[in-house]
């Protein structure tokens, strides 16, 4: 019997495909593909993702794939949102260890109650999830949180993130962020990306109780223009600019603001560096970061999730921010 730890995949996007793709240079055996789409079923998850047969024929039966036996921990590369919290409570019933990118902080971004039933049956079962998060998080949340000790405290933070959202699925682009469509105000999920990564700085600072406040928003093209492989109209959404800040009462101690363009609009004013850090010292001290992330997210978040598969499994049963994995 292989001691290898065995995986399986949800999802057939643009996460998935660059899991696939790195899988072969990990330990970890696929043995498992799980699809929403019942017409996806019974193909090769290989073939599904654009590339060559793997072996492994996918299951839109997510009940019977975790109750399987057949892997361990469960790479989740679909959607944020109800199917992503249906698959969270499936793994928690079963005992299934789960890694995903769809939020760094479970606090912010699942509603008090369905975080109570996933944790309590996770809890029981003894499964282990985490969310490592790249768009905005990481570079947003986990970094300035290992540097806020670099500086005297009490230590403000501000962090920026320009992103070229070009490369994301068009999925991601249409659905969660209303790329092409006339919807307008906050996008929803750029302030539920920023908050959950606000409030894992806030608690690393000590202002967990503060009330965190959402300004900017979703931005409307003026031309046609293409992105991805969505035609934006006049007046239909580009992108979005926005930001989530936090007071303390009497100074600004937290501002995170995230813009996301296509193409060249991607960066204004940030010529190549596209995340800055700034992060100050109560003594009036300034720590500086310049960071130059990669255009397309997707291999860095496959990364991410693998990395994370053994620390994962050394961690109690429940819900985890990335923070909680061991560093190495």
């Amino acid at each position: 019997m292989s001691s290898r730890i065995r995986v399986g995949i949800y999802g057939t996007g643009r996460t998935a495909a660059e899991l696939l793709a790195a899988l072969p240079q990990t330990p970890f055996l696929l043995t498992s593909a799980i699809v929403h789409s019942p017409g996806k079923a019974g193909k090769d998850i290989g073939e599904l993702v654009g590339q060559g047969p793997v072996g492994v024929l996918a299951t839109a039966d997510l009940e019977a794939a975790l109750t399987s036996g057949e892997f361990d921990v469960l790479l989740y590369a679909g959607l944020t949102g109800e199917r992503h919290e249906q698959t969270l409570a499936a793994c928690a019933a079963a005992g299934v260890d789960q890694v995903h990118a769809c939020f760094v902080d479970p606090r912010a971004a699942l509603a008090p109650e369905v975080r109570e039933r996933v944790e309590a049956a996770a809890r029981e079962s003894g499964s282990r999830m985490v969310g490592t998060g790249m768009i905005p998080g990481l570079w947003l949340d986990v970094l300035p949180a290992l540097l806020s000790s670099g500086v005297p405290g009490p230590v403000s933070v501000r962090g920026q993130r320009v992103s070229n959202i070009s490369s994301w699925g068009r999925d991601v682009l249409a659905q969660e962020f209303g790329v092409g469509t006339r919807t307008s105000g906050l996008s929803w999920r750029a302030d539920a990306l920023l908050r959950e990564s606000a409030r894992l700085v806030a608690d690393v600072l000590g202002l967990g109780d503060h009330a965190l406040v959402s300004e900017g928003g979703l931005a409307a093209a003026e031309t046609e223009s293409t992105i991805g492989d969505i035609v934006v109209h006049p007046g239909e959404v580009e992108g979005f600019t926005q930001s989530v800040v936090l007071h303390d009462g009497e100074s600004e101690r937290l501002r995170l603001e995230w813009s996301g363009f296509g193409g060249s609009a991607a960066k204004p004013g940030q010529a190549s560096t596209d995340v800055v850090l700034t992060l100050t010292g109560g003594d009036g001290s300034e720590l500086v970061v310049r960071v130059n992330t990669p255009v397309d997210p997707y291999p860095g978040t496959a990364a991410r999730m693998l990395q994370a598969v053994r620390g994962l499994r050394l961690l109690p049963a429940g819900l985890h921010p990335p923070t909680a994995l061991p560093v190495g």
